[in-house]
């Protein structure tokens, strides 16, 4: 299957957000920050 720039980012931070689900709300940056997505 094939994913857009846009779907992959998505996809990352839907794994970084499963990953991290027990922390409090995660702000956006951080977590652009910890995938490297500008």
């Amino acid at each position: 299957m094939r994913l857009s720039t846009k779907g992959q980012y998505g996809v990352r931070a839907m794994f970084d957000l499963a990953s991290h689900f027990k922390d409090n709300p995660i702000p956006l940056r951080q977590i652009s920050e910890r995938e490297g997505i500008s």
